[in-house]
């Protein structure tokens, strides 16, 4: 190709940045293609050429791009920051964090250096010096729309909802069509329980970027869809326009399965069932043996420290625990409805450090039950100063983490006071709501084929049956669908098993303005319904391979 004469270089670089602008990113990078065989050295081509590759996703050619124009001029500002804005969204924090040093001498004064000081704070879950690095980078007068979306999450995370709230609408305010802090308003509001208002956030952020995954599956969450329910027809132009291995396949095809299944499409429901679950099963495969190895070292650990008198905690929570989608939010919903109880959700915090002291090796305990005994207390002692810490006011909290009935009984020998309320369901209607609902990425691994789901379930069911011979009396057990058969019996039972007096308030659960953040959010702040009792008749067929598994599983116990 002829080299270009510098008033050339001026024509195309204008042109490609005016299609730049007008978001016609294929002949923006097309016109920078052609202008780095010409003038390879001007950091505003590579510069530019980088942020379309961004906004692609082509994470290694936008790095490659940036890498050149800082050599070309290694103190602009943006450029910088473009690449900082890059590496926040990469999986892997350490880049991010080299990047950040090697930014400082340049950025380390400005307010936009704050606000990644705050990115990485949230990535390291350090929730109050994140918010000081936000309302640091607002105050010094970055305001852009990014900035007030991560500082209200984070506030989220503080538990500081009206201040977050206030963010969003300031960001809002300046930016009324920003699709993150849309979206981001909108699950506040689900999980406060103003249903009308986030299903109305979140229609304005799909009519922004109508093929976002999140989107879909929030809307469908908070909606009832009928088959002309405008949404459907855009959610599948989005499941089409995903290449294979897309990340937001499964978000799109799960919210697909539910409006077919709102809309009475039965037939239609487990067409989108598996393509989502077949999608994340490929990226988080499940790996039984290791399940199983697991099991036997709680039981094995536990026999070696049942008998011993050591050290205990005060602590006295109430642990809400069960199968995911079994009623546990339900339950604690309930709890939470009394005066003395404060809901704490899925606090994840007790559990990991028992759970590193028992899958750890037997060396950072010397093989001694006693020292693991007293590991285990000290553990319990830091959750409860962490109770402390969150909820200062707080009579009685409860902790909804699903995976404490693994380790119940490790619980209650630190904790001797803290109650444990078992939530069981029907199992095929609890493999159902698991199949059809999409969890965090990479928890609950099980969830994206009915055959392993069978497996967990069989294997929830074996431990609640050790913990139940092991520690006779430690756990109050409820089944779901006795609690919706009979929801006062069934309430003031719970109530009396945790410890507390009734309050009729419990049984108007469904009124309790408390935060709420997991998938059943939205049902919580309805009354009590039947509907998901055997809805799994509806999917006989579908559901055949989890049958099968789960019967042959039980053969013989």
């Amino acid at each position: 190709m002829a080299n270009l004469s510098n008033q050339q270089i001026k024509d195309l670089f204008a042109k490609a940045r005016h299609a730049q602008e007008k978001g016609q990113l294929d002949d923006a990078e097309r016109g920078y293609k052609r202008l780095l065989k010409s003038a390879p050295n001007l950091p505003e081509v590579n510069f530019n050429l980088g942020e379309i590759f961004a906004l692609r996703g082509k994470f290694a050619e936008a790095a490659d791009r940036f890498e050149v124009a800082l050599k070309l001029r290694p103190n602009e500002p943006a450029i910088w920051a473009s690449y900082l804005n890059l590496a926040a969204k990469h999986p892997n924090p350490k880049n991010f964090d080299l990047l950040r040093e090697r930014a400082r001498p340049v950025l380390g004064a400005t307010a936009a250096f704050a606000f990644f000081e705050g990115v990485a704070s949230r990535r390291d879950e350090k929730w109050k010096e994140a918010a000081g690095f936000f309302k640091s980078a607002i105050e010094s007068g970055f305001r852009q729309a990014r900035v007030y979306a991560e500082y209200g999450s984070t506030l989220v995370e503080l538990k500081q909802f009206d201040l977050a709230m206030e963010q969003f609408d300031k960001g809002l305010s300046a930016s009324p069509e920003n699709d993150v802090l849309l979206f981001r308003k909108a699950s506040l509001l689900q999980s406060m329980g103003r249903i009308d208002e986030a299903r109305t956030a979140v229609q304005r952020a799909i009519k922004q970027v109508p093929n976002a995954g999140a989107y879909h599956a929030l809307y469908a969450s908070l909606t009832k869809m009928g088959a002309d329910d405008p949404n459907i027809a855009v959610m599948k132009t989005a499941l089409k326009s995903k290449r294979a291995g897309d990340g937001e396949i499964p978000s799109v095809a799960y919210a697909l399965a539910k409006a077919m299944e709102d809309s009475g499409q039965f037939g239609k429901v487990f067409n989108y069932l598996n393509i989502a679950n077949t999608a994340l099963a490929k990226t988080y495969p499940y790996d039984v043996p290791a399940v199983k190895a697991s099991a036997e070292r709680i039981r094995d650990l536990y026999d070696q420290i049942k008998e011993l008198d050591g050290p205990i905690c005060a602590a006295s929570p109430i642990f809400v625990t069960g199968a995911p989608r079994s009623g546990t939010t339900l339950v604690e919903q309930i709890l939470a409805s009394h005066s003395k109880v404060e809901g704490g959700g899925e606090l994840g915090i007790v559990q990991p450090k028992f759970s590193n002291l028992i899958s750890g090796p037997d060396s950072e305990w010397g093989g001694d039950g006693m020292a693991l005994l007293t590991k285990f207390t000290a553990a319990a002692t830091e959750f409860e100063e962490e109770l402390k810490r969150r909820f200062p006011h707080a009579q009685v909290v409860t902790d909804k983490s699903i995976s404490s009935y693994a380790i119940m009984g490790f619980l209650a020998k630190a904790m001797p006071n803290a109650r444990f309320v078992v939530v069981r369901r029907d199992p095929f209607d609890n493999a159902l709501s698991i199949y059809k609902n999409q969890f965090r990425e990479g928890l609950h691994r099980y969830a994206n084929n009915l055959e392993h789901i069978a497996f967990f379930l069989r294997q929830f069911e074996d431990m609640v049956e050790f913990w139940r011979e092991q520690c006779p009396g430690v756990f109050h057990e409820i089944r779901y669908e006795d609690l919706i058969a009979e929801p006062e019996a069934q309430s003031r039972a719970l109530v009396k098993a945790v410890g507390l007096d009734w309050e009729d308030s419990c049984l108007s659960f469904y009124e309790t303005k408390r935060e709420v953040r997991t998938l059943s959010a939205t049902q919580v702040r309805q009354p009590m319904y039947s509907s998901s009792v055997g809805a799994w008749k509806k999917f006989d067929r579908d559901m055949a391979p989890f049958v099968k598994a789960y019967d042959n599983l039980g053969k013989g116990r």
